[in-house]
């Protein structure tokens, strides 16, 4: 009797001790925030408003809107169907194994790319402090970062995570409010572009609603399925006002118009001399925190598939090893490529992005199928639509390797 108690307790402690070291909403919140924002938050406000002008307020009015929607779908979903796999266990139930192993192909092969793109990024400011030092070994040694950091509890990854994304959320909002207060006159022109220009922008700036996707991976890791639904909502909400708010005090600001605009002059105000290091920091960060999220959930997703044995194991802390060592290989590989010029920024961006808008799609598709009639059914028709038209605009070559592979996966007789 007394050694059946002492079991039933040690049991007891094991599963209190395994509660307390999932994520709750501030935590799994902290998880979403910086990774999603990321190097979308210095890359594309000012690349997009160097490109459109005004017309920016516009296209991210669109994108934030389409992002929120997005955000609740995916939560929903990781929500009925929680588990390593993410998403793609609801597209399983859905559609079968072979769209689940198709969805899942296409955000590993965006995985392939986007990360290393962010790295390059990551490097670029980086680069100043350390100019004797190719951006690809920079971008390398932040990866080494990132790798250590995704060998620690998901906890603690959380905790730091919540630290780093406030403090920075609290940096861009402050001093975007700045801008905007000490604005003595509103100059609203817009700007006429074509077509091509518009659903250009709209694929560039879909870089910033990218993450969303891999949430479901983290489901496991959640205390309660309420947990992720109030960190989704919590999250995006955050974003879209601190994207509103960076894009307001760039479009109004009384910046010069006569050079391309650059984010440092949003934090100069404030932060003064300090600017260009604040800058470079906070851009490291959130480019590490964005391969946090990325890579942590898509090796997840490696690990569920049961590819093979080695891809499959984990560590006691639950984190999938041989998956998170073979997506590393694969980076070394691609930042080799860039470093040999076979491979450039943009083509990453455009590859990655054409892959994780063709993986959102089945996503939504899925959506449409498992949910009932109402808001969110109906936005998901809504968002397969809009999403379609977006990926027409895509790399050509990557639009062809994304339709072979549905054709394919179609034609393909099912998997058990």
């Amino acid at each position: 009797m007394i050694l059946l108690y002492l079991k039933r307790r040690k049991l007891s402690n094991n599963i209190t001790n395994n509660q307390s070291k999932k994520l709750n909403t501030l935590t799994l919140s902290g998880l979403i925030i910086g990774p999603i924002l990321g190097s979308g938050l210095i890359l594309l406000p000012p690349l997009l408003y160097n490109m459109v002008g005004n017309f920016s307020l516009i296209v991210w009015a669109i994108i934030l809107v389409l992002g929120f929607i997005f955000a609740l779908i995916f939560g929903k979903l990781a929500i009925l169907y929680p588990g390593d796999g993410g998403v793609s266990l609801a597209t399983k139930e859905a559609m079968g194994k072979k769209y689940q192993l198709l969805t899942s192909f296409y955000l590993i092969c965006a995985v392939f790319f986007g990360p290393v793109a962010v790295l390059i990024i990551a490097a670029q400011f980086i680069q100043p402090y350390f100019p004797n030092i190719p951006l690809e070994i920079l971008g390398f040694l932040t990866y080494i970062i990132t790798y250590i950091l995704l060998l620690t509890k998901i906890d603690f990854l959380g905790k730091l995570m919540l630290i780093v994304s406030s403090a920075i959320t609290l940096i861009f909002l402050i001093s975007s409010i700045n801008i905007i207060l000490n604005i003595n006159e509103f100059h609203f022109n817009l700007p006429t572009i074509s077509i091509q220009e518009f659903g250009h922008s709209l694929i560039i700036v879909f870089w910033s609603i990218v993450g969303w996707e891999v949430i479901g991976n983290y489901s496991k890791e959640v205390k309660e399925t309420k947990t992720l639904t109030n960190a989704v909502k919590l999250s995006a909400i955050i974003i879209s006002l601190v994207y509103i708010l960076t894009t307001l005090a760039i479009c109004f600001g009384e910046f010069t118009k006569d050079e391309e605009f650059k984010l440092v002059w949003i934090i100069e105000p404030i932060f003064k001399e300090f600017s260009n290091v604040i800058l470079a920091s906070v851009s490291t960060i959130l480019c590490v925190g964005t391969l946090i999220l990325f890579v942590g959930g898509v090796a997840r997703l490696i690990s569920s598939l049961k590819l093979n044995s080695y891809t499959s194991k984990h560590l006691k802390n639950n984190t999938p090893i041989g998956a998170l060592n073979f997506l590393s290989m694969i980076y070394i590989i691609t930042l080799i490529l860039v470093y040999f010029d076979f491979l450039s920024l943009e083509n990453l961006v455009a590859f990655a992005d054409g892959f994780f808008i063709a993986n959102a799609i089945i996503g939504l598709i899925t959506a449409i199928i498992l949910f009932d009639k109402g808001f969110l059914k109906t936005s998901a028709i809504i968002l397969t639509f809009l999403f379609g038209v977006i990926l027409l605009f895509s790399n050509i070559f990557i639009l062809c390797v994304i339709i072979a592979l549905f054709v394919f996966t179609y034609l393909k007789k099912s998997y058990n």
